[in-house]
């Protein structure tokens, strides 16, 4: 492994082991968890690599929405809208398969992961139009994708609130060493991640932004007029909503709307239903939901470091962020 001049700016020890041994950690632990590389980003065992190669094949039909986030950007809140949006206000639409991701095979236990259908699988049976849910970089979606050129949605955070709640959401599947801030941002600096880098991610889509099919979102965006954006999403979809309707999805797309929601499908629907709002029915799915959040978990170092990361990242893409309202 090439070394990252960026691991110098951390201390030489963190949680009691030096980067050396922090890194062999990484590597012991992707392998008992099942994580592997492909393009050089690293995948959960949840995305698997057949996974990525039956997307190749993958049938994709000129009405599909595609919503694309990379994890804990809002993608349920973006999916909501536009389920609210598809059913023009009515709460009447199937959230079945709300949960389900393209490249994700949504079981914890490895013993039944072989006999686990795929989410591919899962949405390829489903009624049209179909709303579907993934993480893919554009390299690793179906390739129909780009010949049909089906709705898509890109929904971007800001990556220092992104990275906190990425954190919390998977803290209790990581080693105790990378289960705490310090090693976690570790991962981050080492280019370790689950999931691949959020920059590669983002820019991807950014550069995308002009195609005719593809709405390009902030998280941030929605919270500072979410009336406005939740009309650009129903302008995207080629649907004309009153002013009354857009006024009742705001109310139901807020946090205190999607937890009510989200408690409603859990009573309706036990075990089952936790399962559809929680990660194996551990991880929430919703969490503060706000936008500045990173503040109470950075120290001021810790985020002169990143700054300076995402500086050189972002560098003459003209994308930016708002990391505070």
């Amino acid at each position: 492994m090439a070394a990252n001049p960026l691991l110098s700016l951390l201390p030489a020890t963190i949680n009691g082991k030096t980067h050396t041994e922090l890194l062999q950690e990484i590597q012991e632990f992707n392998a008992l968890r099942g994580v592997h590389e492909l393009d050089g980003n690293h995948y959960a065992w949840l995305m698997p690599r057949d996974n990525f190669d039956a997307l190749k094949t993958f049938q994709v039909r000129d009405d599909d929405i595609y919503m694309v986030t990379f994890p804990k950007s809002g993608t349920h809140w973006l999916g909501e809208i536009i389920d609210y949006v598809m059913s023009e206000g009515r709460d009447d639409f199937d959230r079945t398969n709300m949960s389900a991701v393209l490249e994700i095979t949504m079981e914890a236990d490895p013993s039944k992961f072989a006999s686990a259908t795929p989410g591919y699988k899962i949405l390829e049976t489903m009624a049209s139009p179909r709303i579907m849910g993934t993480h893919c970089l554009p390299n690793l979606l179906p390739p129909q994708v780009m010949d049909k050129k089906p709705k898509m949605f890109y929904l971007a955070r800001n990556p220092k609130d992104l990275m906190v709640s990425y954190f919390i959401f998977i803290k209790p599947f990581l080693t105790p060493t990378l289960q705490t801030w310090e090693g976690f941002l570790f991962m981050l600096v080492a280019g370790q991640m689950v999931g691949g880098s959020w920059f590669d991610h983002v820019l991807s889509y950014w550069e995308r932004r002009n195609d005719d099919n593809l709405l390009f979102l902030k998280y941030e965006d929605l919270h500072k007029d979410l009336k406005g954006n939740i009309r650009k999403v129903a302008a995207h979809l080629g649907k004309n909503l009153s002013d009354d309707v857009i006024d009742k999805i705001a109310e139901r797309v807020t946090l205190a709307g999607m937890q009510k929601t989200y408690k409603n499908i859990e009573e309706a629907h036990g075990e089952k239903g936790k399962k559809m709002t929680h990660l194996f029915g551990m991880a929430p799915y919703l969490r503060k939901g706000k936008v500045g959040g990173w503040k109470e978990v950075f120290t001021a170092e810790q985020s002169a470091l990143f700054d300076m990361i995402y500086a050189e990242k972002m560098k003459g893409s003209g994308l930016d962020f708002d990391f505070e309202l």
